[in-house]
């Protein structure tokens, strides 16, 4: 199994521009006080997007590195 099989989810909607995609990834964990927190998922380009972000996760840019370097084989 690839680092980009692990990473990247089934398709559905993109949670930043809403779009219906083939694969996804997470790009953010919301965590709340009270309750369950929630997974945010993304289009690779959104994920590339929020990634140059300064308030991106710093395991985003990573797992973007990962996806990339096993498609590139």
């Amino acid at each position: 199994m690839t680092a980009a099989d692990e990473l990247l989810s089934p398709g559905g909607e993109c949670a930043v521009c809403k779009e219906q995609v083939d694969e996804r990834v997470l790009v953010a964990v919301v965590e709340v006080g009270s309750g369950p927190g929630h997974l945010v998922h993304g289009c690779l380009p959104c994920a590339r997007a929020r990634a140059r972000s300064p308030f991106a996760p710093p395991w985003l840019a990573e797992d973007l590195a990962a996806i990339d370097a096993d498609r590139m084989t």
